[in-house]
């Protein structure tokens, strides 16, 4: 696995099992409704992670996406050892060469290999990282590098994938994405040359309002911010 990627993937599911651990004093905290995941508590989104940990497992090892794997236990302690061997289990399968073929969802060219999933597990646990650790009040920061990668992925794997899905139409205004503490920039958009505004702030802040999890009160607007909120509004992740 990429040392960058598995070090993230590493540190966020680290993060994640505190929280469990965390739930284990308190049981009441799987019953934490999640803001950023409507209709999801602690436990539901803990499911889907661990969840999503053995369908990727079985996408490697078996190159297809019909895993299904069973529901996680419900007692505090359980989970949190249900999730710790889906987790070693994921690391192991992801700690190969990244250029060996594997299955993704993705159809974009250079996707189906493992270094897909090395970059998609280590966004898909710290986005969910941030939800659990929000929904029982304690939000750590994302890493900026990482977060920056994330932004990148956004245009790179979900709009095309949410176009291909049929969840998301043409984008006839851009908008230009400005991180302020790694001077990246990003235009999504399906005209690079008509940008009609510019969304800045931190690279963290930016890609919790990509996936929808903030709004943008702690980012910065120039040109035409109405059209610049009405193209970002659209389901550009999934």
């Amino acid at each position: 696995m990429t040392a960058d990627f598995a070090a993230h993937l590493r540190a966020e599911t680290d993060a994640f099992a505190a929280v469990l651990a965390a739930a284990i004093a308190d049981p009441a905290l799987l019953a934490r409704p999640v803001a950023s995941c409507p209709g999801w508590n602690l436990y539901d989104l803990t499911d889907h992670l661990g969840g999503v940990h053995r369908w990727v497992v079985t996408a490697i090892d078996e190159g297809h996406g019909r895993g299904a794997p069973d529901a996680a236990p419900h007692e505090a302690s359980a989970l949190l050892a249900w999730f710790a061997d889906g987790v070693a289990d994921l690391i192991a399968a992801l700690d190969r060469d990244a250029d060996r073929p594997a299955w993704s969802f993705s159809r974009e060219p250079g996707h189906d290999r493992l270094a897909f999933w090395q970059r998609r597990q280590a966004h898909e646990n710290l986005i969910h990282r941030w939800d659990a650790e929000s929904a029982i009040g304690r939000p750590g920061p994302l890493d900026a590098t990482l977060a920056a990668d994330g932004i990148a992925e956004v245009l790179e794997v979900f709009v095309p994938r949410m176009r291909a899905r049929g969840l998301l139409g043409p984008l006839p205004d851009a908008v230009r994405l400005r991180a302020t503490d790694t001077a990246a920039e990003w235009v999504i958009g399906d005209d690079p040359n008509h940008v009609v505004a510019t969304i800045s702030g931190p690279a963290a802040d930016l890609l919790l309002h990509l996936w929808k999890r903030t709004g943008d009160a702690e980012l910065t607007w120039s040109g035409d911010g109405d059209a610049g909120r009405v193209t970002l509004a659209n389901a550009v992740t999934a």
